[in-house]
């Protein structure tokens, strides 16, 4: 555990919003040599980060990624082994496109040598502690999470939608956080995992998340509850409390979580209301007001090349409450996959948002907290 000075050096870390650039070597020995004095540095343009998009590791995803002007890519799948194997294979056979980023120093490097970053996120923990694969007998408890921290493991959220042994799932908002959620969490933040909360995960134990942070928390894909009141969208005191952490929300660009709620079950015949474009950019105007622009982030949740339908009456992870029949699933018009990304910048800009305001939103927000959380 950090100390309360240390917790407060992180916390400043986390809500600054500027990168000091470190001095490079033989700065000081040069001038005593004799050698001439180094170079200017090259500017180091913004990094453009897709926050959370669980789609399929492909090249046609990698040229939606550069159709969009994206850097960096956070791989959010539901943990297995077999996805972890098949996504470290697809890194080696893609090696001149496509890199794992284990730090933020890793993704300006891999943005420098015209490759895309990929960090790897979980969608939900429960691998850490598969039975036979941990140790509650244990003071402080044995898990995998070394394991998987070493290939290039990042972000984690605890559960996806429904109750597991660490937390309460979106559909069970005033369940907690465990004990064993408890000590995974510590776990998380000592080694340098950044933890996801809010959207899968219910309020109660986001919020319990929160009051345990010594680093920053994130959201890394939900939608806003104050503008469409869909039990997988997040609460403004969760998002409040994320922001207090120095952390950051991603906003999905899910159709029915801006656009449908539970008031709406029962209309699936008629004519469906959409979310577009400006609709998305109009959670990203909500959260600028609610907790300013330091603190809101892109995670469009595109499932290209992975999941494709959700049937609600058929699923009890996604009920009739939260989302309509998506056969494929339905993003806000104009924002359909990562590589519409330049309509979102394109109407903040229409809206009056600075370039700095645009270029923290698109990934600088994402790097600092990246830096904060498992290193710079």
């Amino acid at each position: 555990m950090t100390t309360d000075m240390n917790r407060r050096g992180l916390m400043k870390l986390a809500g600054g919003s500027v990168f000091a650039a470190a001095a490079g070597p033989g700065a000081t020995s040069s001038a005593a040599t004799g050698a001439p004095p180094a170079t200017t540095p090259p500017v180091t343009t913004p990094v453009v980060v897709d926050g959370c998009s669980p789609s399929a590791p492909t090249a046609e995803y990698l040229a939606l990624l550069r159709k969009g002007g994206v850097d960096s890519w956070s791989v959010s799948m539901l943990p297995t082994l077999l996805q972890m194997s098949a996504l470290l294979e697809f890194v080696d056979d893609h090696s001149n496109d496509v890199g794992i980023a284990k730090s933020a120093a890793d993704i300006r490097r891999l943005k420098q040598e015209g490759k895309i970053s990929l960090t790897i996120g979980w969608q939900e923990a429960d691998l850490f502690a598969m039975k036979g694969e941990s140790d509650w007998w244990s003071k402080p408890p044995r898990t995998t999470m070394r394991l998987f921290y070493e290939t290039g493991l990042r972000v984690v959220g605890l559960v996806y939608n429904l109750t597991n042994a660490f937390a309460g799932g979106c559909l069970d908002p005033k369940v907690g956080l465990t004990k064993a959620g408890r000590a995974v969490v510590g776990e998380m933040q000592n080694l340098g995992i950044l933890v996801d909360v809010g959207g899968h995960m219910g309020e109660q134990s986001s919020l319990d998340v929160i009051a345990m942070a010594e680093r920053p928390i994130v959201c890394t894909h939900s939608n806003v509850a104050a503008l469409n009141p869909n039990p997988r969208n997040t609460s403004d005191r969760v998002i409040e409390g994320i922001a207090k952490t120095g952390g950051l929300f991603g906003v999905s660009a899910i159709d029915p979580f801006m656009s449908w709620s539970g008031k709406d079950v029962g209309k699936r015949q008629q004519p469906l209301k959409r979310a577009n474009v400006q609709r998305y950019v109009d959670e990203l105007d909500y959260l600028k007001r609610l907790v300013g622009v330091d603190h809101i982030g892109i995670g469009g949740d595109f499932t290209v090349g992975s999941t494709s339908s959700i049937y609600p009456d058929e699923s009890f992870a996604f009920p009739a409450e939260m989302t309509y029949v998506q056969d494929p699933i339905q993003y806000a018009n104009g924002f359909e996959d990562i590589s519409k990304l330049p309509a979102v910048r394109a109407e903040m800009v229409r809206r009056g948002w600075r370039k700095d305001e645009i270029d923290k939103v698109m990934g600088e927000n994402w790097m600092r907290v990246y830096a904060a959380s498992f290193g710079g």
